[in-house]
């Protein structure tokens, strides 16, 4: 990805627009999207290049009428977990990785385990459940779809996918970064200039090291702008996978992700019940996490 010429691949994909031809039209789109001296590029390519007015269109899925979806609080004694509104969105809106600060968000997730997970939920620790059902089908957009004639969608949207859903520095991440920086060292740029470390295993550890490269509080700004772009056309939420068990990809789907409605979303959901709970699980959240990257 070293030698980068981006004019020559915007020329061939306007090129492209005069031969008529829809598999060469969007072959030459993703073609100007990997266009990039290292992965990250890929990331600012995209957003600058919807700015644009560039379409990237990597699919929807449809989360159906009757899914069970969930979300863990630490429990609190002096919280009344039976009142339906502390189930609702957090009512100041703060900044979160797929919703700016302000913006009406609901981060649900599809098991218990995974929403133990994203909680850090500690052994021995209680917490609240709170149980939803989906009350009509939600389209929801990501970076999940396979395409079997476009390769350079596919590479697009794994590396898209793995910035997504990176682990951020925070103070509750401080002991996986802990691991994580030790593991990897300080990587730079020229650390993800190779194409090829998307296929490394299953471009599993892409998302890691996305998180160390980001040395700065700024990652969710451009979360942030990836969300903006998927939800102009999935104004309901976004479907991606959990950073601390990364298994959803393109082209693979699993059992345990995580889900974050917007206001049109919200409004197909409903609660139907709530469970305070006591984690009897050994494993926490960096756990798997150290299985991924040793193999």
């Amino acid at each position: 990805m070293a030698l980068v010429n981006l004019k020559e691949a915007y020329v061939k994909y306007l090129d492209s627009l005069n031969s008529g031809c829809n598999d060469e039209i969007e072959k030459a789109k993703y073609s100007l999207l990997l266009e990039a001296a290292n992965l990250f590029e890929v990331i600012v390519n995209y957003i600058t290049l919807c700015k644009f007015g560039l379409k990237y269109d990597f699919s929807n899925s449809i989360i159906p009428r009757g899914t069970k979806l969930y979300r863990i609080r630490c429990y609190e004694d002096n919280t009344d977990f039976s009142n339906p509104n502390q189930w609702k969105a957090p009512p100041h809106k703060p900044q979160n990785r797929a919703n700016i600060k302000g913006q009406e968000a609901l981060y649900l997730g599809s098991t218990e385990t995974i929403c133990l997970l994203e909680a850090h939920i500690k052994k021995g620790d209680r917490y609240a459940l709170g149980i939803y059902e989906t009350t009509a089908n939600i389209e929801v957009g990501g970076f999940l779809s396979y395409h079997s004639n476009n390769m350079l969608q596919n590479l697009s949207g794994m590396i898209l996918n793995a910035f997504l859903i990176a682990p951020s520095r925070s103070s509750r991440n401080k002991e996986l970064f802990s691991y994580l920086d030790s593991h990897y060292g300080l990587l730079t740029l020229d650390d993800l200039s190779d194409i090829n470390e998307v296929n490394v295993n299953g471009a599993l550890e892409l998302p890691m090291k996305f998180g160390v490269l980001n040395q700065l509080d700024k990652y969710y700004n451009l979360t942030n702008q990836l969300c903006n772009i998927l939800s102009e056309d999935t104004p309901n939420g976004i479907r991606y996978s959990s950073c601390y068990l990364p298994m959803e990809t393109v082209g693979i789907e699993c059992s345990d992700f995580n889900i974050v409605l917007y206001s049109e979303g919200i409004s197909k959901i409903k609660l139907i019940d709530h469970k305070i709970k006591t984690n009897i699980k050994d494993f926490d959240y960096t756990d798997l996490l150290k299985i991924i990257i040793n193999g």
